[in-house]
């Protein structure tokens, strides 16, 4: 009688259930999914449950004053509220609430939408983008691209090489290189405009160039998109009859895999690498390549090739002169990189790391529905190169970031912390480590993604596995303190070229102070 006393005491007094048998959360199944499709405080109780099953830094969060438990009793009347009949619920007013519900989790990773049932709008926030608004650096490191091409005009390069193929670089030649796409049919429609007695092919080729054109100039001062890019190859395929130059489609998988890489030698052989997120794998191993671009074109063929010649160029360059005792040293600027492929490690950090792989950290995952059910920690490694090449262990190796430098690149500053021969130069990282794998592994890992993005009316980013590091530290929210912190002078870059950060790397690699 005590114990069934107690029982239903427990069950009376118990607002939720820590312990919920579990619920395919990661997927579109309508049970899960019945009550968040036309409530607020269904949406709420979704994303509470799923988070208490499938977090993976409770534990750090218990530490850093969180109390889950507190969140629900604090948050749930407020979602409640948003259901009152005849209560409008706008955008702004959703998301405000849900930036307030989500700012105290330090998962860097982490985004959260849900959809305004009343708008049928998706509504996305994000703990990891608030904290870096906070930041001092926050809109320099945002918007930031290195770009070396000032240093090779006053001759401090003896190599410099750059190519672009992000969805941006690819149409900014059609928006803007002279005597290609928009700039040629402009050219092209004021000569027939000038021109007296057109024949009827000439005519026709003038009014298909000023719809070509006002069709483009419109398209340009869109966001760009998978939506805009599909937009582009639809105008592409209508005035294909005109052959403009350079006004070819383009993949839509160049919104995701596009990117830019830089490198550079100086006149005393520094090698520089920088590239725009951690794409390489697509570019530099022929099955992700077939993957992501299946029945590839020429044009693609060649893009892929032009970011080969590129890599190939720095990782020779290091084994030829490292070789004969020339090389002073290597930087790899992975400044404003948000991360990508854990496969590209061995191109990067990895090309000059013996093989064996690299133990940067540690990681643990959740082995169970309970909030505190996690793996031991287990050893974090980094590929690296395992074919034959030149160890650059004798070398200063300098590892640029600051505070949009995420994941992968947070990953390539570990690897510097724990290399004897290696510092890290610029700012504190973005705090985004814990890593992600798709939907697929829910059932072996018990987190993950929560539902499925823009299917189901919540949506969470989640990583799968918690990262620490080697100190066994928790550095989510937090970032990588860099060995040398410096600013980025942003008014000296745009009046100069000259790069605050990058001028202290090589400085460092020249004096060793």
């Amino acid at each position: 009688m005590i114990l069934g006393a107690l029982l239903l005491t427990l069950v009376a007094t118990s607002c939720h259930d820590d312990a919920d048998p579990m619920v395919a959360y990661a997927f579109d199944d309508n049970q899960s999914w019945a009550e968040a499709k036309s409530s607020y405080a269904g949406k709420f109780r979704v994303f509470w449950k799923a988070m208490n099953q499938n977090y993976t830094l409770w534990d750090y969060e218990k530490e850093c004053g969180l109390d889950w438990d507190e969140v629900y009793d604090k948050y749930l009347p407020k979602f409640e509220a948003l259901d009152e009949p005849g209560t409008v619920v706008s955008d702004s007013v959703l998301k405000a609430l849900m930036t307030e519900m989500v700012a105290p989790l330090h998962d860097g990773h982490m985004s959260v939408t849900f959809t305004n049932h009343q708008t049928k709008n998706n509504v996305r926030v994000s703990p990891g983008n608030k904290r870096f608004e906070e930041r001092d650096d926050y809109k320099v490191a945002q918007g930031f691209s290195p770009d070396l091409r000032a240093y090779y005009m006053n001759n401090q390069l003896r190599h410099y090489q750059t190519y672009d193929c992000t969805v941006v670089g690819l149409l900014r030649r059609v928006a803007l290189e002279k005597g290609l796409g928009l700039d040629w049919a402009r050219t092209r429609l004021k000569e027939l405009q000038n021109l007296s007695g057109l024949t009827d092919g000439e005519l026709k080729e003038m009014v298909g160039l000023s719809g070509l054109v006002d069709a483009l100039e419109k398209l340009f001062k869109k966001d760009v998109t998978k939506a805009m890019v599909n937009e582009y190859n639809t105008i592409v395929t209508q005035y294909a009859y005109l052959n403009v130059p350079f006004l070819e489609p383009v993949n839509t998988a160049f919104v995701d895999y596009g990117i830019r890489i830089q490198y550079a030698l100086t006149t005393d052989n520094i090698a520089y690498l920088n590239f725009s997120m951690f794409g390489l794998s697509t570019y530099l191993i022929d099955a992700y390549f077939n993957d992501m671009f299946p029945n590839a074109t020429a044009r693609e063929k060649e893009i892929r090739d032009h970011v080969q010649v590129i890599w190939n160029a720095w990782f020779d360059s290091i084994q030829k002169l490292h070789k004969s005792g020339k090389l002073n040293g290597v930087i790899i600027d992975v400044r404003s990189n948000p991360g990508g492929m854990i496969s590209d490690a061995r191109f990067v950090f990895g090309a000059l790391m013996p093989a064996g792989d690299l133990q940067y950290g540690w990681a643990r995952y959740k082995r169970g529905v309970g909030r505190y059910d996690y793996t031991p920690l287990m050893p974090k490694m980094s590929f690296t190169m395992q074919d034959t090449h030149e160890i650059i262990d004798d070398k200063p190796i300098v590892v640029m970031a600051n505070g949009f430098s995420v994941s992968m690149a947070e990953m390539t500053s570990l690897s510097a912390k724990v290399t004897k021969n290696a510092t890290l130069i610029g700012k504190r990282t973005f705090g985004g480590l814990c890593a992600l794998n798709d939907n697929s592994n829910f059932s072996d890992y018990y987190a993950g993604h929560i539902g499925v993005s823009g299917v189901t009316p919540v949506y969470v980013y989640l990583p799968t596995e918690c990262i620490f590091d080697i100190d066994e530290k928790p550095l989510d929210g937090i970032g990588v303190t860099p060995d040398i912190e410096v600013d980025f002078n942003e008014e000296q870059f745009k009046a100069t070229g000259n790069d605050s950060q990058f001028d202290r790397a090589l400085e460092f690699i020249r004096t060793g102070k």
